[in-house]
């Protein structure tokens, strides 16, 4: 836990050290640069309103812009893993490392539309080892420094261990796009 509220406020802080800055566009000086920092909150069985497992997580996405619309990129997430009716333990801490691609649909009046997909794996060994994969669509503002955006989409889970079924869970996703 104490690992990923780190993670937290260092992205934090370094997106608010880079909006403070008075520029209109970030991609002007670095424009193959691509970075954006997400909150992700996904869940299942949320129709009884107690959800059987979720993942809280943070993420980081570092990457390459290749033009206006099309980027990949490398999401760094820390994750906290919510069990309730599988085991014991209530939750596992978990990071994941992996490699996504978005295409960003830029309209008019600085909005935009994106459309990424996602696929990771844990990186560290832990009581819950798991890949998973996410597609989703985000709608946010581009165009100025510090662009926040909302997402919605598909996570799907594999747990390696056999003891756990596959899930797929329901994501919502808030989040900044530095460049």
């Amino acid at each position: 836990m104490k690992r990923i509220l780190t993670i937290l406020a260092a992205s934090l802080v370094a997106t608010v050290c880079m909006s403070a800055q008075e520029t209109k566009t970030y991609r002007d000086y670095v424009p193959h640069l691509h970075f954006t920092t997400e909150i992700n909150m996904s869940g299942y069985d949320y129709y009884k309103l107690k959800p059987d497992s979720g993942i809280f997580g943070f993420t980081v996405n570092p990457g390459y812009r290749f033009n206006a619309n099309w980027a990949v990129y490398v999401p760094v997430s820390g994750d906290i893993v919510l069990m309730n009716k599988t085991t014991t333990r209530n939750y596992v801490e978990q990071t994941t490392v992996g490699l996504g691609a978005t295409y960003q649909l830029n309209m008019k009046d600085h909005m935009a539309l994106g459309f990424s997909l996602t696929g990771a794996s844990t990186c560290i060994r832990s009581d819950l080892n798991y890949f998973k994969a996410k597609a989703a669509v985000s709608f946010g503002i581009h165009g100025i420094g510090c662009a926040p955006y909302v997402s919605i989409g598909c996570t799907y889970m594999n747990p390696y261990q056999s003891a756990m079924m596959d899930k797929f869970l329901f994501e919502c996703t808030i989040g900044f796009a530095i460049f």
